[in-house]
């Protein structure tokens, strides 16, 4: 397709496809009958129904899904050789500039990254969908609205927390974890099985939520091509606007280089937290707030063999379909909560015990990411080029970052409670805990910031309304304004579930 090709006008133009700007079009289009929308994303469409997540393909469709997603620049992609896999750019995703040899891992972010593909980031994640906790909740916002939105996102993303059945294994990782933790937390708080967007299957690994889950009838490549579309290859170049009414938008369908300039009653930006104020900033939208107080998540890495642990034996192997991602081979995956102030740190604890591979004998494998709350800080940020460009012709981004004292010691727990972990399993480490690079939790969060008033320290209000705008809207992990150290994918399509009201209302006058 080309530009052209598509309507002059629509109600709502939705920039990026991801979790949240699905679920900004889904609740849209399920809440006004007449409203015409339009979702447009830089990346190629990878499977014809739009967004399925890569975990449930095969191997070989996966592999080739990921390497189109990867962006214009091979300098930032994985490469073939994998070496910048794990601790940098996984595949599927890329960099945001060129790895640079002997850089501090900590400063400045070296391993964010970006994927660019319709479903974003949503057809690669981990489908790990825990609610904020304590002070990782907004504190403007009314306790009862939040849980609603959390209630209607959880519903989107079919979250659950049985998503795989008891083991002996996981029952012994339990145990211990609670042994460990529980006395940490609050009445009615405690380890426990990982809420996941997912379907269980019993006897076959869950089939991961992405993006087209979130849609339902509209990622289907012959959805209603009259009230709903998606665009794929196709940029927002900028944001078109009057005063204090966004007017619409230049568009390239980048195979083409065709411009076109669309009419929309209404917009949202959900890019990623990168690229969303990326296109504010190159359209002259620039509150003081724009990209300031980004926030990632400290992450500690380790992993355990429990030599006399049990495991689900040759007998599990036909049921395993191994394909060549690690998360192909989980039998459970646990949760040791946020708790303010005493536990600062959101543990994921992964539980492999079986092979699938024949003449390898089935051994109980223990994998553990801690994420960490960050301090957040105003200087902490993107700063956008006037002179230079990046791979897709946008302004360019330097991000400055750092961690703060406090921050170091929330990963020396994380270090710590992956050490008792490993005592209490009796197990021998295969990786130590390690501090991760900066931005190799792809949760960066805070870049268009909710606030309860136009003072500066926000882009958005609670709506996830633009400041000096009645029809611009933003959305994703950008927009979350605390520090957390959950996963974030609830929260943001929680607050895209508020949003989405918004915007209808808007476009009925309501």
């Amino acid at each position: 397709m080309s530009c052209p090709d598509l309507p002059p006008a629509v109600d709502l133009l939705v920039v990026g496809s991801g979790p949240v700007g699905s679920a900004l079009a889904r609740r849209v289009h399920d809440a006004v009958p007449h409203a015409r929308i339009l979702m447009v994303d830089l990346g190629p469409r990878l499977t014809g129904q739009a967004g399925v997540h890569l975990g449930n393909l095969p191997a070989q469709d996966r592999a080739t899904a990921q390497r189109r997603s990867q962006g214009r620049d091979p300098g930032t992609a994985p490469g073939e050789d994998g070496t910048l896999v794990k601790k940098y750019a996984d595949r599927g995703t890329h960099l945001l500039r060129p790895r640079r040899e002997g850089e501090p891992e900590q400063d400045g972010m070296p391993a964010a990254v970006m994927s660019s593909n319709v479903g974003g980031m949503g057809v690669h994640w981990a489908c790990t969908a825990p609610r904020p906790l304590d002070s990782e909740r907004v504190p403007f916002l009314p306790p009862g609205a939040l849980d609603r939105a959390l209630t209607v996102a959880e519903d989107l993303l079919t979250v659950t927390h049985d998503a795989y059945p008891p083991t002996p294994a996981g029952d012994l990782v339990l145990k211990k974890l609670g042994e460990l933790f529980d006395g940490d937390y609050p009445p009615g708080r405690q380890v426990g099985p990982m809420p996941l967007a997912c379907t269980p299957r019993p006897g076959r690994r869950p089939r991961w939520v992405g993006p087209d889950v979130v849609l339902g009838p509209l990622a289907d490549a012959g959805a209603d091509r009259g009230r709903f579309r998606i665009a794929d290859e196709t940029m927002c170049r900028r944001l078109l606007f009057t005063g204090r009414k966004v007017t619409g938008a230049l568009l390239e369908h980048l195979p083409t280089g065709t411009e076109f300039a669309l009419r929309a009653s209404a917009v949202a930006v959900a890019a990623d937290a990168l690229r969303t104020p990326q296109l504010l900033w190159a359209s002259g939208i620039r509150p003081e707030a724009l990209g300031r107080y980004l926030n990632d998540q400290p992450k500690t890495v380790s992993s355990l063999h429990v030599k006399d642990g049990p495991t689900l034996g040759v007998g599990a192997r036909g049921s395993v379909e191994f394909g060549g991602d690690i998360r192909d081979l989980e039998t459970g995956r646990f949760r040791v909560p946020f708790a303010d102030p005493a536990r600062r740190n959101h543990g994921q604890v992964m539980t492999i015990d079986t092979s699938p591979l024949e003449g390898v004998d089935p051994a109980l494998f223990v994998g553990m990411v801690w994420y960490g709350a960050k301090e957040i800080r105003a200087e902490d940020r993107i700063e956008f080029s006037t002179s230079e460009a990046d791979a897709y012709g946008m302004p360019g981004m330097t991000l400055h970052y750092g961690l703060t004292d406090r921050d170091l010691a929330g990963a020396e727990q994380a270090r710590k409670d992956q050490e008792a972990i490993a005592e209490a399993l009796g197990g021998e480490w295969l990786e130590s805990p390690e501090l991760f690079p900066a931005g190799s939790s792809k949760h960066y969060q805070g870049t268009v910031r909710m606030g309860p008033a136009d003072d500066g320290t926000s882009v958005c209000d609670t709506d996830c309304r633009v400041w000096g705008f009645d029809n611009l809207y933003v959305g994703g992990n950008g927009v979350i304004p605390t520090s957390t150290a959950v996963n974030p994918t609830l929260f943001s399509v929680a607050l895209a579930v508020r949003a989405a009201a918004a915007i209808g209302a808007g476009l009925t006058g309501a």
